[in-house]
Protein backbone atom coordinates (compact mmCIF):
# COMPACT_ATOMS: atom_id res chain seq x y z
CA UNK A 1 0.00 0.00 0.00
CA UNK A 2 1.42 3.38 -1.02
CA UNK A 3 1.82 6.19 1.49
CA UNK A 4 -0.74 8.37 -0.31
CA UNK A 5 -3.35 5.59 -0.36
CA UNK A 6 -2.75 4.87 3.31
CA UNK A 7 -3.13 8.57 4.17
CA UNK A 8 -6.37 8.82 2.18
CA UNK A 9 -7.83 5.79 3.96
CA UNK A 10 -6.85 7.24 7.35
CA UNK A 11 -8.47 10.56 6.41
CA UNK A 12 -11.69 8.77 5.44
CA UNK A 13 -11.75 6.94 8.79
CA UNK A 14 -11.05 10.18 10.67
CA UNK A 15 -13.74 12.17 8.87
CA UNK A 16 -16.27 9.37 9.43
CA UNK A 17 -15.53 9.48 13.16
CA UNK A 18 -15.90 13.27 13.08
CA UNK A 19 -19.29 13.01 11.38
CA UNK A 20 -20.54 10.50 13.94
CA UNK A 21 -19.47 12.76 16.80
CA UNK A 22 -21.12 15.80 15.22
CA UNK A 23 -24.33 13.79 14.76
CA UNK A 24 -24.46 13.04 18.49
CA UNK A 25 -24.30 16.74 19.34
CA UNK A 26 -26.94 17.63 16.75
CA UNK A 27 -29.29 14.89 17.97
CA UNK A 28 -28.94 16.07 21.58
CA UNK A 29 -30.53 19.36 20.46
CA UNK A 30 -29.25 21.49 23.33
CA UNK A 31 -26.88 23.63 21.29
CA UNK A 32 -24.07 22.81 18.88
CA UNK A 33 -20.83 24.30 17.61
CA UNK A 34 -20.81 27.40 15.43
CA UNK A 35 -20.68 25.57 12.08
CA UNK A 36 -23.40 23.09 12.97
CA UNK A 37 -25.53 25.89 14.48
CA UNK A 38 -25.71 27.64 11.12
CA UNK A 39 -26.46 24.36 9.35
CA UNK A 40 -29.28 23.58 11.78
CA UNK A 41 -30.75 27.07 11.43
CA UNK A 42 -30.76 26.83 7.63
CA UNK A 43 -32.20 23.32 7.92
CA UNK A 44 -35.17 24.64 9.90
CA UNK A 45 -35.85 27.22 7.19
CA UNK A 46 -35.26 25.14 4.09
CA UNK A 47 -35.84 21.54 5.10
CA UNK A 48 -32.56 20.56 3.46
CA UNK A 49 -30.85 17.78 5.40
CA UNK A 50 -28.13 18.90 7.79
CA UNK A 51 -25.49 16.64 6.23
CA UNK A 52 -26.36 17.98 2.78
CA UNK A 53 -25.97 21.55 4.03
CA UNK A 54 -22.58 20.60 5.49
CA UNK A 55 -21.55 19.35 2.04
CA UNK A 56 -22.65 22.58 0.37
CA UNK A 57 -20.92 24.87 2.87
CA UNK A 58 -17.75 22.80 2.86
CA UNK A 59 -17.53 22.85 -0.93
CA UNK A 60 -17.94 26.65 -0.76
CA UNK A 61 -14.99 26.69 1.65
CA UNK A 62 -12.89 24.66 -0.82
CA UNK A 63 -13.83 27.11 -3.58
CA UNK A 64 -12.75 30.01 -1.34
CA UNK A 65 -9.39 28.33 -0.82
CA UNK A 66 -8.91 27.94 -4.58
CA UNK A 67 -9.91 31.56 -5.29
CA UNK A 68 -7.54 32.92 -2.65
CA UNK A 69 -4.59 30.66 -3.41
CA UNK A 70 -5.02 30.20 -7.17
CA UNK A 71 -1.87 28.55 -8.57
CA UNK A 72 -0.57 27.92 -5.04
CA UNK A 73 -3.58 25.74 -4.24
CA UNK A 74 -2.24 22.17 -3.81
CA UNK A 75 -4.11 19.71 -6.03
CA UNK A 76 -4.06 17.24 -3.14
CA UNK A 77 -6.43 19.53 -1.25
CA UNK A 78 -9.12 18.77 -3.86
CA UNK A 79 -9.48 15.54 -1.88
CA UNK A 80 -11.40 17.72 0.58
CA UNK A 81 -14.39 17.45 -1.77
CA UNK A 82 -14.89 13.66 -1.60
CA UNK A 83 -14.04 13.82 2.09
CA UNK A 84 -16.79 16.37 2.73
CA UNK A 85 -19.21 14.24 0.70
CA UNK A 86 -18.45 11.35 3.04
CA UNK A 87 -18.87 13.57 6.11
CA UNK A 88 -22.26 14.85 4.93
CA UNK A 89 -23.59 11.45 3.94
CA UNK A 90 -22.51 9.88 7.23
CA UNK A 91 -24.25 12.70 9.13
CA UNK A 92 -27.43 12.17 7.09
CA UNK A 93 -27.26 8.43 7.73
CA UNK A 94 -26.82 8.93 11.48
CA UNK A 95 -29.44 11.67 11.89
CA UNK A 96 -32.15 10.46 9.52
CA UNK A 97 -31.73 6.67 9.74
CA UNK A 98 -29.79 5.51 12.80
CA UNK A 99 -31.23 8.18 15.14
CA UNK A 100 -34.56 8.62 13.35
CA UNK A 101 -36.62 6.66 15.88
CA UNK A 102 -34.67 7.80 18.92
CA UNK A 103 -36.47 10.12 21.35
CA UNK A 104 -34.49 11.67 24.18
CA UNK A 105 -36.47 13.24 27.00
CA UNK A 106 -33.97 13.27 29.87
CA UNK A 107 -31.94 16.48 29.96
CA UNK A 108 -28.88 14.80 31.48
CA UNK A 109 -28.82 12.29 28.63
CA UNK A 110 -28.78 15.17 26.12
CA UNK A 111 -25.87 16.79 27.94
CA UNK A 112 -24.06 13.45 28.03
CA UNK A 113 -24.58 13.11 24.28
CA UNK A 114 -23.08 16.56 23.70
CA UNK A 115 -20.00 15.64 25.73
CA UNK A 116 -19.69 12.22 24.09
CA UNK A 117 -20.19 13.69 20.63
CA UNK A 118 -17.54 16.33 21.27
CA UNK A 119 -15.06 13.71 22.42
CA UNK A 120 -15.76 11.47 19.40
CA UNK A 121 -15.44 14.41 17.00
CA UNK A 122 -12.21 15.49 18.68
CA UNK A 123 -10.74 12.05 17.97
CA UNK A 124 -11.54 12.45 14.28
CA UNK A 125 -10.33 16.05 13.92
CA UNK A 126 -7.27 15.49 16.11
CA UNK A 127 -6.32 12.49 14.00
CA UNK A 128 -6.64 14.52 10.78
CA UNK A 129 -4.51 17.30 12.24
CA UNK A 130 -1.82 14.84 13.30
CA UNK A 131 -1.88 13.18 9.89
CA UNK A 132 -1.38 16.61 8.27
CA UNK A 133 -2.38 15.33 4.83
CA UNK A 134 -5.39 17.51 3.93
CA UNK A 135 -7.23 20.31 5.70
CA UNK A 136 -10.80 20.38 6.86
CA UNK A 137 -12.53 22.80 4.45
CA UNK A 138 -13.38 25.52 6.98
CA UNK A 139 -9.91 25.50 8.53
CA UNK A 140 -8.37 25.46 5.04
CA UNK A 141 -10.38 28.52 4.00
CA UNK A 142 -9.38 30.39 7.17
CA UNK A 143 -5.73 29.47 6.61
CA UNK A 144 -5.86 30.61 2.98
CA UNK A 145 -7.42 33.93 4.05
CA UNK A 146 -4.88 34.51 6.82
CA UNK A 147 -1.96 33.73 4.49
CA UNK A 148 -3.30 35.90 1.69
CA UNK A 149 -3.94 39.00 3.81
CA UNK A 150 -1.38 38.51 6.58
CA UNK A 151 -3.75 37.88 9.47
CA UNK A 152 -3.25 35.51 12.39
CA UNK A 153 -4.93 32.16 11.67
CA UNK A 154 -6.25 31.72 15.21
CA UNK A 155 -7.90 35.14 15.19
CA UNK A 156 -9.41 34.55 11.75
CA UNK A 157 -10.83 31.22 12.94
CA UNK A 158 -12.32 32.85 16.04
CA UNK A 159 -13.88 35.66 14.01
CA UNK A 160 -15.42 33.12 11.62
CA UNK A 161 -16.97 31.27 14.58
CA UNK A 162 -18.43 34.53 15.86
CA UNK A 163 -19.86 35.31 12.41
CA UNK A 164 -21.35 31.82 12.09
CA UNK A 165 -23.00 32.07 15.51
CA UNK A 166 -24.24 35.58 14.70
CA UNK A 167 -25.75 34.30 11.45
CA UNK A 168 -27.46 31.42 13.27
CA UNK A 169 -28.88 33.80 15.89
CA UNK A 170 -30.01 36.25 13.20
CA UNK A 171 -31.95 33.50 11.47
CA UNK A 172 -33.53 32.43 14.77
CA UNK A 173 -34.56 35.93 15.85
CA UNK A 174 -35.80 37.03 12.43
CA UNK A 175 -37.81 33.89 11.72
CA UNK A 176 -40.00 31.50 13.66
CA UNK A 177 -37.23 28.94 14.22
CA UNK A 178 -35.55 27.53 17.32
CA UNK A 179 -32.30 28.97 18.64
CA UNK A 180 -29.47 26.53 17.89
CA UNK A 181 -26.87 28.27 20.08
CA UNK A 182 -27.42 27.09 23.64
CA UNK A 183 -25.65 25.53 26.62
CA UNK A 184 -24.42 22.67 24.45
CA UNK A 185 -22.46 25.22 22.43
CA UNK A 186 -20.56 26.30 25.55
CA UNK A 187 -20.01 22.69 26.62
CA UNK A 188 -18.62 21.87 23.17
CA UNK A 189 -16.28 24.86 23.37
CA UNK A 190 -15.00 23.61 26.74
CA UNK A 191 -14.59 19.93 25.86
CA UNK A 192 -13.69 19.93 22.17
CA UNK A 193 -10.42 21.95 21.99
CA UNK A 194 -8.59 20.19 24.87
CA UNK A 195 -9.83 16.77 23.74
CA UNK A 196 -8.73 17.46 20.16
CA UNK A 197 -5.34 18.71 21.32
CA UNK A 198 -4.89 15.63 23.55
CA UNK A 199 -5.56 13.28 20.62
CA UNK A 200 -3.31 15.33 18.34
CA UNK A 201 -0.40 15.32 20.80
CA UNK A 202 -0.74 11.60 21.57
CA UNK A 203 -0.75 10.61 17.90
CA UNK A 204 2.18 12.90 17.06
CA UNK A 205 4.16 11.55 20.02
CA UNK A 206 3.39 7.96 19.01
CA UNK A 207 4.45 8.62 15.41
CA UNK A 208 7.67 10.27 16.57
CA UNK A 209 8.45 7.31 18.84
CA UNK A 210 7.89 4.87 15.96
CA UNK A 211 10.19 6.85 13.67
CA UNK A 212 12.87 6.93 16.38
CA UNK A 213 12.53 3.17 16.88
CA UNK A 214 12.91 2.56 13.13
CA UNK A 215 16.01 4.80 12.97
CA UNK A 216 17.61 2.97 15.90
CA UNK A 217 16.98 -0.39 14.21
Amino acid sequence: MTKHLKNMLLVIVAVTITAIGASFTVKANVGVGAYEALNMSINQLSGIKIGTLAIILNIICVAIQWLLMKKDFPLRQLFQIPVTLILGQVMNLMLYTVFSGLTIDQYWVKIAMVILGGIIASIGVGSMMALNYINMPLEGACMAFSNRFGFNFGKVRQIVDVLLIAAALLIAFSTDTAITVREGTIISMLFFPPSMNFVYEKIKASAAAQELSIDMD
